[in-house]
């Protein structure tokens, strides 16, 4: 049960939120002071999200992963609340809160039965 748990802590992340961080562009957020094309930044953004997911993949067993994974769960969800106002976080509807802050939430339940 702790592993499919764990595993759906990933799904949240990796395809509802990170698709979802496609679809909103969420790249201008973090390359804003550059000066490199939109189209450039939205490559970096998801070509930087391959090696993410393989060392994700890579470390799916690992106690201690999953504990900063957890972890790293509830602080994005921190950090998205309090960029929520920010002019290039477009995450501002329930599908998008959907996944940032269920995401924290089942990464608080698996902290709390994983230790």
């Amino acid at each position: 049960m702790l592993n499919t748990l764990f595993l759906l802590n990933v799904a949240f992340l990796v395809i509802g939120h990170e698709l979802d961080a496609i679809y909103r562009k969420e790249w201008r957020f973090f390359f804003a002071s550059t000066s490199i094309s939109d189209e450039t930044a939205y490559r970096i953004f998801t070509f930087l999200h391959v090696p993410a997911f393989v060392l994700i993949i890579l470390n799916l067993n690992s106690f201690g992963f999953q504990v900063g994974f957890d972890i790293f769960l509830i602080v994005h969800a921190g950090l998205h609340w309090m960029l929520r106002n920010h002019p290039k976080i477009n995450f501002n509807n329930w599908f998008s809160r959907l996944w940032i802050y269920g995401g924290a939430l089942l990464g608080v339940v698996h902290l709390i039965l994983i230790i």
